[in-house]
């Protein structure tokens, strides 16, 4: 038998897919540590090893087939749109894109070659956005067909901005110019003013946005005149300098909107300048000053300029020749004469406008002697300690506590700047009236301001409601403080640069000060014949009936109650004249010396050493302030047996009994 040779099989090496990066001509990132082959296809067929089939559609569906390998329910490929990825030169789906990948494009060499195109597609130019989409344009780009689409487009986005109740379409007689009268309100969640809408008027022109939108800001509403034409002039400064920068850069761009967002982040700090130039205006109004701009003087001086220079020179020729036939003829003649009273006349005129401009020039001294604020009662802070970057101090608002002359009532009253404020007692409606005149508190000069009173005296300045302005020494910016307490340190920042400023005041003093006299020995104030009282509260006297109250007799101080910062004698005091809850006094007035020092109880005053309550009942005299019943006295007191062995004749005993 013969034996059987053994079956011999062929092994087939075991192959791994291809790399489709690698295959199709293009970078593998994993390089050699990727684990997929990178072997073109063609080098597989020439080294006689086995390829992988490719799962294309290009191969599993020839040009012209009909019928779909994948499924009988799909589509023939040839009846599917080609991918436009596949097209442009790659797609990333491959084998599981839905669209066509013509064979045609399918690269089978080491380098990738030149796509062939049976039908080359038709790239399409990129879309050029049109001019209704930008907000900007280039010079060399406007036309006047793009100029009024943009023209157009900015009164389109403006009505989409504004609902109906807020805008207001207005045309002039003659039907040329188009008017849109806006209401901005602001958007800050923490605006600080009652008015928080402000009404514009717009109207843009043909050649718009080549020229900047006319802008006005209406009168009939709640803004002051003043506010509204600084606003107004801030606003144009603005749209001019944004136009010229645009004209440098070589464009052109729609305002409107920008505007509007410049309008609510400057509103308030528009506001406020405003503010200023208004209270400087009143301010030179009271004084009996005028505000000229300097605009105006410049157009008035050269009104004047031209109107000179305007002159006719022959009519210059006849007044000189006129002038020199009144000379020659001055030595006789009637006619001279009454060329003569004409020339008087001139005179007399030109005297009389000297007169006037001098008593003008006279008023104005007269105001600025009355200006001189070193009259009234004075308000000094005593202790004041301002911080490195705190400059100045200015009030703005006080509240002062008052005592009338007549009734001895105290009363609040808030003053602010130069008005007048009047008031009646509500005990015995005695008229009382108050004026206070800030000054500039500085690292020398602790004067708060001075106070014109009438038929009143002051006791007591309510730091807490008085609303200050710090001037900060790193930006000259003004910054509002309130709340300050008496005795304690107030911290706070600068709104602009965020520098750190402080403030710290210890007490308050009122100082009448004397009328100055004249030459002829009569005050200033001769016409005012009532005598002024001095101040309720001055340092190193006591207080109105040394500091106590109906309610404690032995209790000769003042307490400051930071609730409030006010000073009364006592809590019951407090609560009969307060309707909110009292907290414990920080602080307390010596009723003997009126000197303000933080709240120790039992102790003497730091100034004139009294004691301010009645301590513990001892067993010794004590001055009669201590134990008086010789009983209960100590007998190491000398007064328990003092008289006591003095021999009383008959007669004085009789006449006790």
């Amino acid at each position: 038998m013969e034996e059987e040779e053994p079956a011999v099989t062929e092994s087939v090496p075991h192959t791994r897919q291809l790399c489709r990066f690698f295959s199709q001509g293009r970078h593998c990132n994993f390089g050699e540590r990727c684990r997929f082959q990178h072997v073109r296809d063609n080098a597989n067929k020439a080294n006689g090893r086995p390829t992988l089939p490719e799962i294309t559609p290009s191969h599993l569906v020839g040009p012209g087939c009909d019928v779909d390998l994948r499924g009988p329910n799909t589509k023939p490929r040839s009846a599917r749109r080609p991918c436009r990825y596949f097209l442009s030169g790659f797609c990333s789906m491959e084998d599981r894109c839905r669209f066509w990948h013509p064979p045609q494009f399918t690269q089978f060499d080491d380098k990738p070659a030149p796509r062939t195109y049976t039908q080359p597609a038709q790239r399409r130019p990129p879309p050029v956005p049109h001019p209704l989409n930008l907000q900007e344009v280039k010079l060399c780009d406007l036309t006047e067909d793009v100029t009024k689409q943009l023209r157009d487009t900015e009164i389109r986005q403006m009505k989409k901005r504004f609902p109906k109740d807020q805008l207001i379409v207005q045309e002039r007689s003659d039907g040329l110019v188009t008017y849109y009268r806006a209401t901005v309100e602001a958007t800050d969640p923490d605006w600080p003013f009652d008015l928080k809408d402000i009404d514009v008027m717009i109207s843009f022109p043909d050649n718009y946005p080549q020229e900047i939108f006319t802008l006005d800001i209406p009168l009939d509403q709640d803004l002051p005149p003043l506010m509204a034409r600084y606003v107004q002039e801030a606003s144009l400064k603005w749209l001019e300098a944004k136009h010229a920068t645009n004209q440098l850069c070589g464009k052109v761009e729609l305002l409107f909107r920008p505007f509007l967002r410049w309008l609510d982040r400057s509103m308030e700090k528009l506001f406020t300048e405003g503010a200023r130039e208004l209270k400087k205006e009143v301010d030179l109004e009271k004084a009996g000053l005028q505000f000229i701009p300097y605009q105006k003087l410049q157009t008035t001086a050269g009104g004047k300029a031209g109107s000179s220079e305007s002159c006719d020179p022959a009519a210059a020729d006849d007044d000189e020749g006129n002038e020199a036939t009144e000379g020659t003829v001055e030595e006789g003649g009637h006619v001279v004469q009454q060329e003569g009273q004409g020339s008087d006349q001139e005179g007399e005129q030109e005297e009389e406008e000297e007169e006037e401009e001098a008593a003008a020039a006279s008023h104005l001294v007269e105001n600025i002697k009355i200006s001189d604020p070193r009259r009234g009662t004075e308000v000094k802070l005593l202790g004041l300690r301002l911080g490195e970057n705190t400059a100045t101090v200015v009030a703005q608002q006080i509240t002062v506590c008052l005592q009338c002359n007549r009734c001895k009532v105290t009363a609040d009253l808030t003053l602010t700047g130069k008005t007048l404020c009047s008031a009646q007692c509500e005990k015995c409606s005695a008229s009382i009236s108050a004026g206070f005149r800030p000054c500039m508190l500085h690292h020398y000069s602790d004067v708060l301001g001075y106070l014109d009173l009438h038929n009143a005296a002051p006791v007591d300045l309510v730091l807490q409601d008085c609303e200050l302005v710090v001037g900060c020494l790193s930006c000259s910016q003004d910054v509002p403080v309130e709340n300050l307490p008496y005795g304690q340190t107030k911290e706070f920042n600068c709104d602009h640069c965020h520098s750190k400023l402080s403030f710290l005041a210890d007490s308050t003093r009122f100082q009448y000060i004397q009328p100055r006299a004249n030459k002829t020995g009569t005050s200033a104030c001769s016409p005012n014949y009532k005598t002024i009282r001095d101040p309720a509260v001055q340092k190193g006297k006591p207080l109105p009936e040394k500091g106590t109250c109906k309610h404690y007799k032995q209790s000769h101080r003042w307490l400051r109650f930071p609730c409030c910062g006010r000073a009364y004698a006592c809590d019951v005091c407090h609560d009969e004249d307060q309707d909110h809850p009292m907290e414990l006094a920080s602080r307390m007035i010596c009723g003997y010396c009126a000197k303000e020092q933080p709240y120790n109880n039992g102790k003497p005053c730091i100034s004139c050493g009294s004691m301010m309550t009645r301590g513990a009942h001892t067993s010794h005299w004590e001055g009669g302030l201590g134990c008086r019943s010789k009983v209960k006295m100590n007998r190491n007191d000398r007064q328990k047996y003092a008289n006591t062995n003095k021999t009383i004749s008959r007669k004085a005993a009789g006449d006790k009994k």
